[in-house]
């Protein structure tokens, strides 16, 4: 009866308490954002401190992108204090909402930021319908 009423407290305090651990897994890297358009698909990461020749750009499957490169860390001297920047090898790969044409990749990488363009191939792009008008038989009498 006390321990029920101590964890009515603590749930009164600290909101409902579970056994579920929370997430603690780190976020993906990098982060990424993915849009489109009717031709294409653009991808966005911010991956800085890299050399483009360094950074990976793969299509497998025609929707299976992968990123990967690896960032060394800083050479200065001296005693790490506070250390929150990501150094070493990464890799990420995602799953395209549609197929891609993989020998239609372009990739530019400018002020810290890789953009991946994307080309869908013709068979997922939208295509415009003709609609036919068909006349009723009364009115074409």
């Amino acid at each position: 009866m006390f321990a029920n009423r101590l964890f009515e407290q603590m749930d009164r305090l600290f909101g409902p308490a579970g056994f579920d651990s929370p997430d603690l897994s780190p976020p993906a890297y990098p982060p990424l954002s993915v849009w489109e358009d009717e031709d294409a698909l653009y991808v966005e990461s911010e991956v800085p401190g890299l050399v483009a020749e360094d950074i990976g750009v793969s299509v497998t499957d025609g929707d299976q992108l992968t990123i990967s490169a690896e960032r060394a860390p800083s050479t200065g001297s001296g005693e790490w204090l506070y250390q929150e920047c990501m150094y070493g090898e990464f890799s990420r790969t995602i799953t395209l909402p549609v197929t891609v044409d993989p020998n239609a990749v372009e990739a530019k990488y400018e002020a810290g930021v890789l953009t991946v363009t994307l080309r869908k191939v013709e068979s997922v792009k939208p295509r415009r319908i003709a609609v036919k008008a068909v006349v009723p038989a009364l009115a074409a009498a």
